[in-house]
C-alpha cells in the first residue's frame, strides 16, 4: 500500500437512521491498532458471526493482513467517530479477491451499538460499488444461517443467499452486477 494510491475521493459523511453522524473512509495502515480494538470491542456473539470462530484477540499478523489492503485486489472502508487522533472504528466492510481474479470475497461486521442502525448497510453498499470500479464480476460472502440481521441485510442489498451444501449452519450470499 502506498499513500499515492490511496482513493481519499471516496471518504464519505453518513448519518445513522436515528441521526447520528459519521464518517467512513478507505482503511489505512495506520488503523492496526484501532482495528484491534473495535474487534475485541465486539461481543462474543459477534465476533463469532464474523470470523466464524471463537477468537479472544486477533493476532498481529491478522490485523497487519487487515489493513494493508493494496486498494485493488483487497479493500476496506471503516466507519469511524471521533477526531482525527481519537477515532473509533465502528465498522467495517472490506473485500478479498479470489484467485480467478474476477470475484470477490466480503465480509462486513459493526460495533454492537451500533448494529441495526444502517452502519452496515451503509458500508456495505460503498464497498459493492468501489468493487464494481475495479471490475470484479462477482460480490459473494458466507454468513451464518443463524445470523438474521445479515441474511436480512444481504437481501435487502439485492444478494441472492443459497444454503452451502457441505455445510448447513452457512449460506452463501451473491450478487452480480
Amino acid at each position: 500500500m502506498s499513500v499515492a494510491n490511496y482513493p481519499a475521493q471516496w471518504k464519505r459523511g453518513a448519518h445513522t437512521r436515528d441521526g447520528v453522524e459519521y464518517r467512513i473512509r478507505p482503511i489505512r495502515v495506520d488503523d492496526l491498532l484501532r482495528d484491534r480494538d473495535f474487534i475485541m470491542g465486539l461481543s462474543p456473539e459477534s465476533r463469532y458471526t464474523r470470523m466464524f470462530a471463537a477468537m479472544r484477540e486477533p493476532s498481529t499478523a491478522l490485523l497487519e493482513q487487515f489493513v494493508h489492503v493494496d486498494y485493488h485486489s483487497s479493500m476496506a472502508f471503516v466507519a469511524i467517530i471521533g477526531e482525527e487522533e481519537h477515532e473509533r472504528i465502528i465498522g467495517v466492510a472490506r473485500y478479498a479477491a479470489d484467485p480467478n481474479g474476477r470475484d470477490c470475497e466480503f465480509a462486513v461486521a459493526v460495533a454492537d451499538a451500533w448494529q441495526a442502525r444502517g452502519v452496515g448497510a451503509t458500508l456495505t453498499s460503498l464497498l459493492f460499488d468501489y468493487a464494481r470500479t475495479q471490475g470484479f464480476h462477482k460480490l459473494h460472502g458466507d454468513v451464518l444461517a443463524s445470523n438474521h440481521r445479515m441474511v436480512e441485510l444481504v437481501h435487502w442489498l439485492g444478494m441472492e443467499t443459497h444454503r452451502q451444501p457441505d455445510d448447513g449452519t452457512l449460506v452463501e450470499a451473491s450478487q452480480e452486477p
